[in-house]
């Protein structure tokens, strides 16, 4: 199945989780807020027979409406969190902190996600501009920069 998790609304951030085991992806279901502070903009990844939910950012209420309000506003707060949950479809109680300061400092959003040879790997993102680091973790807790800043991971040799 896949999942849809966070977001925002007009409003502000949410911590909503939706999931589909339906092909076409019009049939979804609501399982409620998850345990983590809402965001828009995180990484979802299953790893681990776990879904993983990796920073992003969040926002009081009624800023998102206005995007120039957005990102000239300092309550605009870049998370640098990670949460799992073994089910995600259980609600809130389901959701664990599994270290609420990542691999990067002062927190990032945008980024893309895989997992490779027994690794979950978070690729580029923005903070108040791009990254183009690439980071792996065994274990969703401790993570290695692999790529050093400023090398452009989408031309690096195979």
């Amino acid at each position: 199945g896949a999942y849809v998790v966070g977001g925002h609304t007009e409003a502000d951030a949410v911590s909503e989780v939706y999931s589909t085991a339906d092909p076409t992806g019009t049939t979804w279901t609501f399982h409620g807020s998850g345990g983590f502070p809402a965001r828009a903009g995180p990484g979802v990844m299953p790893f681990l027979g776990r879904l993983w939910v990796i920073a992003g950012f969040g926002m009081p209420q009624n800023e998102f409406s206005d995007p120039e309000l957005l990102y000239a506003s300092t309550r605009f707060r870049l998370l640098n969190d990670v949460y799992f949950s073994l089910d995600p479809t259980q609600g809130s109680s389901s959701w664990a902190l599994a270290t609420s300061a990542a691999f990067f400092s002062g927190g990032r959003y945008g980024f893309k996600m895989a997992v490779h040879r027994g690794q979950l790997w978070v690729i580029g993102g923005n903070q108040y501009f791009s990254y183009t680091e690439v980071y792996s973790s065994s274990d969703g807790v401790r993570w290695s920069r692999i790529i050093p800043t400023g090398l452009n991971v989408y031309k690096v040799p195979s």
